[in-house]
């Protein structure tokens, strides 16, 4: 269904990314004829963050904002500052030095918004955070992105550390793509749920042939089990399976609902399934 040498989409939601991750800019943005933009930066300048959009993505934004920290800044006994600059055609710019506060965050956010039109989508990039969880402003950062999200469409993405994440900071991402390797994930997995990953350990062939076979991008289990002959599988077990894949990040969940839930197959990464199914076989093989 998938091909991984395309960017899959980027829904509205919040996303954790490894910092220096040199994805592409959503090309999705591109279809927005209204957005609002926040770039949070800590390695590209303003300019080479304009220029950058205006390559990947193509026309301004209705709005620009730009908040350039300087990390070169970290002394205990450096007080942070800030400064801002007016709006030059049509990018407001703030500089911070890191650690940055909650205030200046709040404030750069303040500044995106100070005109919200309901039918404007926010984007926000964010390409460490970093000294965000060094000035304690993370944590207010996120759960703001999160409100936000309940009243417009709101898509960030933001990068960090990983050891810098706990479980509660995770908490406040929709997805989070860290580069976990396959067999730290089917670790976290076999520890976390058990049960998912015996039914993704016996039936992961079989998943793979019935997400391979659809012709349906948002399918239920027993859709996607119609497609099998010559399976040990139901529609029970392989929605189970199908569960472990969506843990593990090789599809999403397009609806989480009190019936049978709908799978996004437009997210498929199939090298990821791939390198799954290897690591599983070897597993067996080994016993």
């Amino acid at each position: 269904m998938g091909d991984s040498s395309t960017p899959p989409a980027v829904r509205p939601g919040v996303h954790l990314r490894n910092r220096g991750e040199t994805e592409p800019l959503p090309p999705e943005l591109a279809r927005h004829p209204a957005l609002d933009v926040v770039a949070l930066l800590t390695k590209t300048t303003p300019d080479e963050w304009v220029d950058r959009w205006r390559t990947e993505v193509g026309p301004s934004p209705d709005g620009h904002t730009i908040l350039a920290i300087d990390e070169g800044i970290r002394s205990a006994a450096t007080t942070p500052t800030t400064s801002s600059t007016p709006i030059f055609g049509g990018i407001s710019l703030k500089t911070a030095s890191a650690p940055v506060r909650a205030e200046v965050v709040a404030d750069t956010l303040e500044i995106a918004l100070a005109q919200p039109a309901p039918e404007r989508q926010l984007f926000v990039w964010v390409e460490s955070l970093t000294p965000l969880f060094d000035g304690g402003s993370a944590v207010p950062f996120l759960r703001t992105l999160r409100e936000l999200g309940e009243s417009r469409p709101v898509t960030a993405i933001c990068h960090a550390d990983v050891e810098r994440l706990d479980d509660a900071v995770v908490d406040f991402f929709d997805t989070a793509d860290i580069d976990e390797s396959v067999a730290e994930r089917l670790d976290r997995l076999r520890a976390e749920n058990p049960t998912n990953f015996g039914y993704l350990r016996r039936h992961w062939r079989d998943t793979r042939r019935a997400i391979e076979a659809s012709t349906r991008s948002y399918p239920q289990a027993r859709q996607l089990h119609g497609a099998l002959t010559d399976t040990e599988t139901t529609p029970q077990s392989l929605g189970v399976a199908l569960q472990a894949l969506v843990e593990l990040g090789v599809i999403e969940l397009w609806n989480d609902t009190v019936g049978s839930n709908r799978y996004d197959l437009t997210t498929y990464d199939a090298e990821l399934l791939d390198a799954i199914g290897e690591s599983l076989a070897a597993a067996e093989q080994a016993e």
